[in-house]
């Protein structure tokens, strides 16, 4: 998410479960202000900032249809009534925002088959930027908002391609005979972060765009009981933070240098399964959960492995921790 300098205290935003519906919450990373965003029988997911810090995008999910239909809608952060966005689908995925606020991208599905959109945030411009039976998915978009990476599975196995964020023919980056998924922009735009099994195990690769030279980003041994994942970059670009798990070993929240390759352990769990590492907007702490089921937690750590703090503290499952930076004010749903 790009950080927002809106000169607000930072809040997260989480799904929580604790009155029997998963519902969106946002919370100060000091534990105070705890506040309940939606309020809905519907099942709803937290979803990125609108750049102009205004809504938080949620996507809600139908528990009254057998079809379970979902939709996204724009929470106010400053209190009033949800707006809906666009069209009912059967799937949406990895929505992202353009940097200008003009267009959600996003992975969508009304027919089975997934394909990549844009929409327009006024909701009357949709645009279908890609087309063809194997699906397309998980699309990331370039900071600069020009260009659009996603995995797309059209040559039979899932490989990165690129394209123009308005739409046209797809170049493909990859050229493995093994599978790249959750593609991901550096902050200057030169180097794409994912992940692939094309070594026999599940590892993290950085790609840069200059050359088309693609790297390891960690120097452990190629085990296949052992996987990299919920990985993403640094604020600053020149760090990845990512869960490491390994069959009979405790889960491990690291952070691996891309210029050394050093690696830290920023959070060794004792018995708890540990997923879904964030890195605040200015890179000096990681919000993430620790749990499974009714047991999970939000917590934070600051990102040189010290000062661990739990956030949450009601009966769970609280998950899916994200940070934002809106402006002052507050509350509520539709």
């Amino acid at each position: 998410m790009s950080p927002l300098a809106l000169g607000a205290a930072l809040l997260l935003s989480f799904i929580s479960e604790r009155d029997g519906n998963r519902e969106v919450y946002v919370i100060q990373p000091d534990g105070q202000g705890e506040r309940r965003l939606t309020k809905s029988p519907d099942a709803d997911y937290n979803g990125p900032l609108t750049p102009d810090g205004k809504y938080l995008l949620v996507t809600s999910v139908s528990e009254s249809d057998q079809k379970r239909p979902q939709r996204f809608w724009l929470h106010p952060l400053s209190g009033g009534t949800a707006k809906p966005l666009g069209p009912v689908r059967s799937v949406l995925h990895s929505p992202q925002f353009s940097s200008d606020g003009k267009f959600l991208f996003f992975e969508g599905s009304s027919t089975g088959l997934r394909e990549v959109f844009r929409l327009s945030l006024d909701g009357q411009r949709l645009n279908q930027l890609t087309s063809n039976r194997q699906g397309n998915f998980q699309p990331s978009l370039s900071p600069t908002g020009d260009r659009v990476v996603f995995v797309s599975s059209r040559d039979q196995v899932a490989e990165l391609y690129l394209a123009s964020s308005s739409g046209g023919p797809a170049k493909r980056l990859t050229q493995t005979e093994r599978d790249e998924w959750q593609p991901q922009w550096s902050s200057d735009g030169k180097l794409l972060l994912f992940g692939s099994d094309r070594e026999g195990a599940d590892r993290l690769y950085t790609l840069s765009l200059d050359g088309n030279k693609s790297r390891r980003v960690t120097t452990e041994p190629l085990d296949p009981f052992t996987v990299e994942e919920s990985a993403s970059f640094s604020p600053d670009g020149k760090r990845v933070l990512y869960v490491h798990r390994q069959r009979g070993h405790k889960d491990k929240l690291c952070i691996v240098e891309l210029a050394t390759q050093k690696r830290l352990v920023l959070y060794e769990s004792k018995t708890d399964h540990a997923t879904e590492p964030v890195f605040s907007p200015d890179g000096k702490q990681v919000a993430f959960t620790l749990g499974l089921g009714g047991q999970s937690q939000i917590y934070i750590i600051d990102s040189d492995g010290k000062n661990l703090r739990r956030l949450t503290t009601s009966k769970g499952p609280n998950w899916h921790p994200l940070w934002t930076a809106p402006p002052s004010g507050t509350t509520q749903r539709r």
